[in-house]
């Protein structure tokens, strides 16, 4: 129907919105994806009165709080939800705490695991969808990481600092993974199966039905499944949570 037709154009158009914003130092960063933006806010990595510019917008004339709010909409926020956007969770940034905690967004409705084919759009949701879920928690993974191996020079040991983006994290991770979990397998083919995945997603360019996404699928729970399991109670809560997602994703495109 029109409606619908309008709606799904709606929502393509704000999947491709970035958004860029001006450091502390005066230095324009991005493009972003709105969900990097209000990620890190709620992390407190930006501070709420950053400016701010969607990318049809020429000048800074909104702070980061402001676009977040006022552009929820346009990105399938619900209007009573919108506050819970721009409230830090309690983990956020306080100097020398722990490593920030991220609630995994619940399982998707769909569980269907028949043998049939899978078209493109049920592909491009379970991508979205899984890509999602190892956003949050490897960067979880890498910072507690590196908390626990160096302490408070953690940050010097990073080629970019925070905040990341998935595709950062995964490169991160990959630097980083000998010194930091040298007990645990190395999962370097994995890594690089992700960090090609993101860097399709960064460029708007579709994982394709059939073995790529299974492979992404599969080197996701991998991945996961080799991270260490002496962190935390709480991150460890997080990596149980971020495997189940994605086995379920894994078994629905291999079935």
């Amino acid at each position: 129907s029109p409606a619908l037709t309008h709606f799904a154009s709606r929502r393509a158009r704000a999947r491709t919105m970035m958004y860029h914003y001006v450091d502390p130092q005066g230095r324009e960063q991005g493009p972003f994806a709105y969900a990097h933006l209000a990620k890190w806010f709620k992390a407190g990595y930006l501070r709420p009165n950053l400016g701010c510019r969607r990318q049809d917008e020429t000048t800074y004339a909104r702070t980061v709080t402001q676009a977040l709010l006022e552009d929820g909409a346009m990105h399938g926020v619900p209007e009573h939800m919108l506050g819970e956007v721009v409230r830090p969770t309690t983990a956020a940034r306080t100097g020398g705490g722990g490593a920030t905690t991220v609630n995994v967004p619940p399982p998707p409705a769909t569980t269907a695991t028949t043998s049939v084919g899978r078209s493109e759009e049920d592909v491009a949701e379970c991508m979205e969808r899984l890509m999602m879920v190892l956003d949050h928690v490897l960067a979880i993974v890498l910072e507690g990481g590196l908390r626990a191996e160096f302490g408070e020079v953690w940050m010097d040991m990073l080629h970019t600092p925070p905040p990341w983006t998935l595709e950062t994290t995964l490169r991160e991770l990959k630097a980083n993974w000998g010194s930091l979990f040298s007990t645990q397998p190395r999962r370097m083919r994995e890594i690089e199966v992700l960090l090609d995945a993101a860097i399709r997603q960064r460029k708007n360019q579709p994982i394709a039905a059939g073995g790529l996404a299974r492979d992404v699928s599969s080197a996701a729970v991998a991945l996961l499944n080799a991270c260490p399991k002496t962190f935390p109670p709480e991150v460890i809560e997080h990596l149980r949570v971020a495997w189940e997602e994605c086995e379920k994703i894994r078994a629905h495109l291999h079935a």
